[in-house]
């Protein structure tokens, strides 16, 4: 269900909205995970709508999308300031 409503709002926003929806999880993800207030994280689309980079409060991180919903952090390793994964 949460997958066909994200599918129906890609059509209306762009991807750094979508990620940004408080309905795609990615943005209050990011911001549990950088301890960094949402409205403190820069968000870029890096390429595909489906891979997003985030910073903010001196730490940064990857966010893949899978299966058109849910937001995973990709970054490398325990630290969130470490090289993405390949």
């Amino acid at each position: 269900m949460l997958a066909l409503f994200l599918s129906a709002l890609t059509g209306c926003l762009t991807p750094i909205e979508v990620f940004r929806n408080p309905q795609s999880g990615g943005i209050k993800q990011a911001a549990f995970e950088l301890e960094c207030k949402e409205s403190e994280l820069q968000v870029t689309d890096l390429g595909n709508g489906e891979t997003m980079g985030v910073t903010g409060c001196g730490k940064k991180a990857v966010y893949k999308r899978l299966n058109g919903s849910t937001w995973v952090n990709n970054t490398g390793g325990d630290d969130a300031n470490a090289a993405p994964k390949k």
